[in-house]
């Protein structure tokens, strides 16, 4: 497959076609989910991309795999994904992707391995422990000076505040860690979320409030979002919180 350059934006028609053909691999969630939470894949990505240099990178994915799937693709890096199940492991296997099980929110890391670069998206809301708990496991994992790219929902985002006006649950139930997945159990706010980056022992590190525009499924919830979007350019009430942080 043809690669960007090492240092390169991604290129939006290159984007696509690479898109195309990772929706049709097996994973937890069915085709349409990646293809409603396209921006959230294309904007890390971004990120990702304008902090790499010209060498190979070693990178692990904490869930899922489409973003190390994604940049293996793209930029030949040598791609691991660790994740609660092993769902997607056959079809990951198929693509040179590395995998392994990890209990993030009970286990230390079942690997000594060290790594460039670590995705983290939309796994700590999932996580039913303090996140420094899990942030500093994933500390540990990096290479001095490497990067982690997280993105979580934003705990003030605009859906929440319409759910708690009109009665609607916005977290799952918590409970103790154990072998199943958990739903949303708890999101963080930028200050929070600062806190625990600084409790894990990160201490060079950004924290900047996105919106990663997306269409709900629900027919009222985009009537809602649609009126609602004029107010996404306050940030406080944007979904997305982006993280960049480095190992001292």
């Amino acid at each position: 497959m043809t690669r960007l350059g090492a240092s390169s934006a991604l290129n939006e028609v290159d984007f696509d076609a690479l898109f195309g053909r990772l929706k049709l691999m097996r994973w937890q969630e069915t085709s349409e989910y990646y293809l409603r939470y396209r921006t959230r894949y294309e904007a890390v990505l971004n990120e990702y991309a304008k902090l790499r240099t010209s060498r190979e990178y070693h990178i692990l994915e904490i869930g899922g795999g489409q973003l190390a799937t994604l940049a293996h693709w793209i930029w030949g890096d040598i791609a691991t994904v660790a994740d609660l199940s092993d769902t997607c492991f056959e079809s990951l296997a198929q693509e040179e992707v590395r995998t392994f099980r990890w209990n993030l929110a009970r286990d230390e890391a079942p690997t000594d391995a060290l790594f460039d670069v670590i995705f983290f998206s939309e796994v700590i809301e999932h996580l039913p422990v303090p996140g420094h708990v899990a942030l500093r496991r994933l500390k540990d994992r990096l290479k001095p000076g490497r990067i982690m790219i997280m993105t979580p929902p934003n705990l003030y985002r605009l859906r929440n505040i319409v759910f708690l006006a009109t009665g609607r649950r916005i977290f799952d139930c918590f409970d103790l860690p154990h072998d199943a997945g958990f739903g949303h159990v708890l999101e963080y706010s930028s200050d929070h979320l600062n806190w625990q980056l600084t409790r894990a022992g990160f201490d060079d590190f950004t924290v900047r409030l996105e919106e990663f525009h997306h269409v709900p499924v629900r027919r009222l919830d985009r009537v809602a979002s649609t009126l609602g979007r004029p107010l996404r350019l306050l940030p406080r009430l944007r979904d997305n919180l982006l993280v960049v942080a480095f190992v001292p």
